[in-house]
């Protein structure tokens, strides 16, 4: 089988809430923000942010005995319309994980965002380096939709 068929596809997520896109915004720019809602169902995180184009990030993720950190930079930031970012898991150093969040008004006191997260090709990767990513990349959709399911809770109280 070719590595073209195997690759994975990007990942892109939408969703509808009902907080304005200041509030939404914020929610991803402080630790103590993130650390209340970023992870999936059964995970804490904790992070170190410094957010700014071209400042760090560290998240790590923490449940079911597992725990996964990552590191990144933040490339752009656009108040309340745009953050872009690249992250390495620490198990899998130097490919980095594109991730790009914007936000878009909903109507009044609404706010549309989507998630797009594009994954390294297989090809790039040596075969241990394939077995840690591909679970990542199966439970992606259910991590990240999981994460925006507490998105909405954060926000919408």
């Amino acid at each position: 089988m070719s590595a073209e068929r195997n690759d994975p596809s990007p990942l892109v997520i939408t969703r509808e809430y009902k907080a304005p896109r200041t509030l939404v915004f914020e929610a991803w720019s402080k630790a103590e923000h993130l650390e209340k809602w970023f992870a999936p169902d059964g995970f804490t995180v904790t992070c170190k942010l410094d957010f700014r184009a071209g400042g760090a990030m560290e998240l790590t993720m923490e449940g079911y005995g597992m725990k996964n950190t990552v590191h990144g930079v933040y490339r752009k930031i656009v108040p309340n319309e745009r953050i872009e970012w690249v992250f390495t898991f620490d198990d899998i150093p130097g490919h980095e994980i594109p991730t790009t969040i914007t936000f878009e008004d909903a109507g009044p006191g609404r706010t549309r965002l989507s998630v797009k997260q594009v994954f390294p090709q297989y090809a790039a990767l040596t075969p241990a380096q394939q077995d840690l990513l591909r679970p990542r990349v199966a439970g992606s959709s259910i991590g990240w939709g999981q994460t925006l399911d507490h998105l909405g809770q954060f926000v919408e109280k």
